[in-house]
């Protein structure tokens, strides 16, 4: 398989792996195997596996930042913007999967700096936007804020990455839609 979509290909199955394995569970080998390729050829595309990393990482934010947009230019109430991003965490709970960043950040010491940052800028963007769309909500008064925007921000994006690994690790129902019920009860919103 020798294609222009070869990279694609590669972050796809890369990004599978990442999401069900983690970062250092798999190899190059494992990854040339399940596409169907030499390990040399991933090679010239991604020369070392930290610059594999780091473009799956750029792609992920960029996914992100095209969400977290289209959000913000879609959705009218605070409400319904928080609900699209944990929408999304759903749908990556209903795959059986984790976030790519929190996978990544599982492996945090073994990265190199680039991805490493890579993964700190990504919880920073999500982190702020959260912030800003709670902040958002309490001026107009849509939300009553118990706590400061950005200590909510920070529990809510932690329990929707925690939502995600405890959903994988026991058959519980909808892990993250518990959170979402609870996070929107604690705004004073259903």
């Amino acid at each position: 398989m020798a294609s222009a979509d070869t990279p694609t290909q590669l972050l796809d199955r890369a990004q599978a792996l990442v999401q069900s394995r983690g970062f250092n569970a798999f190899s190059y080998k494992d990854l040339a195997a399940s596409v169907g390729i030499r390990t040399a050829s991933i090679h010239y595309h991604f020369p070392t596996k930290g610059d594999l990393g780091l473009a799956l990482m750029q792609r992920y934010h960029a996914g992100l930042d095209n969400l977290l947009t289209q959000l913000d230019q879609r959705r009218t109430s605070a409400k319904a913007r928080l609900r699209g991003l944990m929408d999304a965490y759903a749908e990556t709970e209903a795959q059986g999967a984790i976030c790519l960043c929190g996978s990544l950040a599982s492996d945090q010491e073994t990265l190199g700096q680039d991805l490493s940052q890579a993964v700190t800028d990504y919880l920073d963007s999500t982190l702020q936007w959260v912030e800003k769309t709670l902040e958002t909500g309490a001026a107009s008064g849509e939300f009553d804020l118990s706590a400061k925007p950005g200590d909510l921000a920070v529990s809510l994006v932690a329990s929707l990455q925690g939502a995600l690994l405890l959903s994988r690790a026991a058959d519980r129902g909808s892990i993250v839609g518990r959170v979402r019920r609870s996070f929107l009860h604690s705004l004073g919103v259903a």
